[in-house]
């Protein structure tokens, strides 16, 4: 039985694709990588993060630097973004049912509580910041032990494959929602738990878990 879910934030519940794209060229001269064509904003989303990085010859010893400017410039465009159609009344309806909503994000618990604020989506128990771009699965093992949340009593909502592959070093299943970053063909060549092109899709999977 499900009891807690732990949703990302970016792609998956904020369409903030084109600003975090617009961001990583604004900062390609400072960190010294190439900028990514608008013309190619579609095919990247096919590609791994790691595989963009090393097209773009994005040094990974700078991700960190790089994550904290774009998350800082971020800040200004959060009241031009817009909810991904349909989330807010999942996350609504996953509240009613009295399930535990976490959120876990690179980017700031500002801007996150900002934005939820504004969007009047303030359904979070908890906002928890992962410093780890490619180490998400460190910080949701670290939530569950401190909560001692049970793994079969846990999912978690996320648009990306760096998010499959977190959701199985912890042990853990995922819903991958394909209106994020990563393209549809992406995502399932890693084999999430559930592939959903719809938000009502997510309602459906915890609410039939939990008749179970």
């Amino acid at each position: 039985m499900i009891k807690t879910v732990i949703c990302d934030f970016d792609g998956t519940i904020v369409d903030s694709g084109q600003v975090v794209f617009d961001l990583f060229n604004e900062f390609a001269d400072k960190y010294n990588y190439k900028k990514i064509p608008q013309s190619e904003s579609d095919r990247i989303r096919a590609l791994t993060v790691k595989e963009r990085f090393k097209e773009y010859e994005v040094p990974l010893l700078k991700v960190p630097m790089l994550t904290m400017d774009v998350v800082k410039r971020y800040k200004k465009s959060i009241s031009n973004l817009e909810v991904n159609d349909g989330m807010k009344r999942v996350l609504k309806k996953l509240k009613e049912l009295g399930i535990k909503l976490v959120m876990i994000s690179a980017n700031s618990k500002e801007n996150i509580e900002k934005f939820l604020k504004l969007n009047d989506m303030e359904y979070f128990d908890e906002i928890i910041q992962s410093s780890r771009f490619f180490g998400r699965h460190t910080t949701m093992n670290n939530y569950m032990k401190k909560n001692d949340v049970k793994k079969d009593e846990i999912i978690l909502i996320a648009d990306e494959h760096r998010d499959i592959v977190a959701a199985r070093k912890s042990g853990i299943p995922i819903i991958s929602v394909t209106w994020g970053y990563d393209l549809e063909e992406l995502l399932a060549k890693s084999n999430p738990d559930f592939l959903v092109s719809c938000p009502q899709d997510v309602a459906n999977i915890v609410w039939n878990d939990n008749e179970c």
